[in-house]
């Protein structure tokens, strides 16, 4: 089926108390025209004052429905923060469906987004190989294609199906019984890949997180699953400053927001399907290092894992400073 102008698949919008950036990705959703749309808002915190008017205005920017559409609202009166709300906006929408596609207030789409995401939904409904449609690229190509598989891939607009859901774990219960498994292990392309995110595993299901990525990524090497990149990129994120939720320090000129954030966008022609279904080691790898390890050398982390040892703990505590100034904690 063509979907160029024609979105059918349901679609969750997630905001929160970002008026601007709302707007800005509401209109591509308009130009999209949704037969299905799904709305998620969280509530204003507690702690600060001006989220209640600005949660205000991006509920109204989302109640200017122009099309025939077939809408339904999630409004929290109270903050339940990313991991929750994404958690509760996933269930809501799983109750009632088959496959979603999902965005947030700072995910602005190209309208490729919406019939690509359309058409792999289609194509690998019925594959328990596939985890999640991505439509973010930070320019890494593979192969000569539209799209690539991958371990990997960014959460900056996505899409997948309730078969995949069902087997997510919000608060990673499977963990102790998995981790340590030899399946486990050599789903990852390295020791150090692994124990990177074994890492962050325990730090998640111990000490919480903002984030329901790590969920993700968890379930994709404990099913040893893949993924569908674009070889183009088809989302921007646009939040990547003072406003972002996961990263509160982060302004314009910040490394990370330099580069992650508002990355051109493209828009496709047509889709060429690749001739077979696997990842690649070398691109896992590859995706690994530019989006997690960053410009950081191994040693890095590794001496992070040794002074978040309960051994170091004292010492921590004489070093504050210096510890939180090398490590970031």
């Amino acid at each position: 089926m063509d979907y160029r102008n024609n979105t059918i698949k349901p679609v969750l919008f997630m905001v929160f108390n970002r008026p601007e950036k709302t707007a800005r990705v509401w209109e591509q959703i308009r130009k999209a025209k949704p037969r299905k749309l799904y709305i998620s808002a969280d509530g204003p915190r507690v702690n600060r004052p001006s989220d209640k008017e600005k949660c205000d205005q991006v509920r109204k920017i989302v109640s200017n429905i122009e099309w025939n559409c077939d809408v339904k609202y999630l409004l929290h009166d109270k903050n339940l923060g990313c991991t929750l709300a994404g958690k509760t906006a996933f269930d809501w929408v799983f109750s009632q469906e088959d496959e979603m596609i999902q965005l947030e207030d700072d995910v602005l789409p190209t309208q490729s987004f919406f019939w690509f995401t359309q058409e792999m939904l289609d194509k690998y409904k019925n594959n328990p190989k596939i985890c999640y449609v991505c439509a973010e690229n930070f320019g890494i190509k593979y192969g000569d294609a539209t799209y690539f598989f991958t371990q990997y891939g960014g959460s900056g607009g996505w899409a997948t199906w309730k078969r995949v859901y069902e087997e997510w774990e919000y608060k990673l219960d499977s963990l102790e019984f998995v981790v340590n498994t030899k399946s486990f292990k050599n789903s990852f392309h390295s020791n150090f890949q692994y124990n990177y995110w074994k890492n962050g595993f325990y730090n998640w299901k111990y000490k919480g997180g903002n984030t329901y990525d790590l969920q993700t990524i968890y379930l994709i090497h404990k099913k040893n699953l893949i993924n569908i990149v674009p070889n183009i990129n088809l989302t921007t994120n646009i939040g990547w400053d003072n406003e972002a939720a996961n990263s509160v320090l982060v302004d314009n000129n910040d490394k990370l927001a330099l580069k992650f954030g508002n990355i051109p966008s493209f828009e496709l022609s047509s889709i060429i399907h690749p001739e077979k279904i696997e990842a690649s080691p070398e691109i896992d790898t590859k995706w690994f290092k530019y989006h997690f390890q960053g410009d950081f050398p191994e040693i890095y982390f590794k001496l992070r894992w040794w002074f978040s040892s309960p051994f170091f703990n004292p010492l921590k505590k004489i070093f504050k400073p210096v510890y939180r100034s090398i490590f970031k904690y």
